[in-house]
């Protein structure tokens, strides 16, 4: 499933950045997604995701379409966060996640520029 998702804006437009360290637990839940998805374990993947990215297949169950979609693997590189919003990239992927009581939460994963401003994923949306 393709969403249409708009990018965050840029950092001096937002509540600002949060330095390196704040990057590290985001690109951990970004790598702990990864991870499941390349394994395999799909139900655990789903568990991951943000309840928005989660319901995007109803009716089919989560697993099922998280299986379909093909999210490419790989490791997180690179990390901006944004307050409770947040953007991973490996190097054939970019996720976004939100900051829940939880913890770090994925909105989106399998994106690619369609343009400047606007991303299209194969799960959720930013």
């Amino acid at each position: 499933m393709i969403v249409k998702a708009l990018v965050f804006g840029a950092c001096l437009v937002l509540a600002g950045c949060t330095g390196a360290s704040g990057q590290e637990p985001v690109k951990e839940a970004a790598g702990r997604f990864l991870g499941a998805v390349a394994s395999g374990d799909h139900r655990s993947a789903c568990a991951l995701l943000a309840p928005r990215a989660r319901e995007s297949w109803a009716p089919e169950t989560c697993e099922r379409g998280l299986a379909a979609a093909k999210v490419p693997g790989g490791t997180p590189e690179a990390a901006s966060v944004w307050s409770e919003e947040a953007q991973v990239k490996t190097a054939r992927d970019t996720l976004f996640l939100h900051e829940s009581s939880s913890g770090w939460l994925i909105t989106g994963a399998g994106c690619h520029h369609r343009n400047e401003q606007v991303y299209d994923c194969l799960v959720g949306g930013p």
